[in-house]
């Protein structure tokens, strides 16, 4: 049985740069709209059943995002019900990723 894999900041964004990953934030639009990581696809957790059509099956999809990595662990389970594969999440999620010192904006 796969096993979804939690991975670093650091090695999402190497995954990002080398392997054209697509990172999936899945929080609320109220932490969206506060504070994201720029150029992320925003699919909040309950719409991300309805809405797994906008991903492509064979891209390796980093579902992190959430604020810590409980919620992005389930959206990874909710995507590998649905027969994605290529399933990573990102230990700590926004915490890490501003932990490590990267940035984010807000808004839209």
């Amino acid at each position: 049985m796969y096993k979804i894999e939690e991975i670093t900041v650091e090695e999402a964004i190497k995954m990002v740069r080398d392997e054209d990953a697509v990172l999936i934030d899945v929080r609320t639009p109220s932490e969206y709209y506060a504070e994201h990581v720029e150029g992320v696809k925003w699919i909040p957790l309950d719409e991300l059943s309805q809405r797994a059509g906008e991903l492509e099956k064979d891209k390796v999809i980093l579902a992190c995002f959430c604020r810590s990595g409980s919620r992005s662990l389930r959206a990874c389970e909710v995507l590998k019900s649905l027969g994605f594969t290529k399933l990573f999440n990102v230990r700590g999620g926004l915490l890490a990723w501003k932990s490590a010192g990267f940035n984010t904006v807000s808004g839209p």
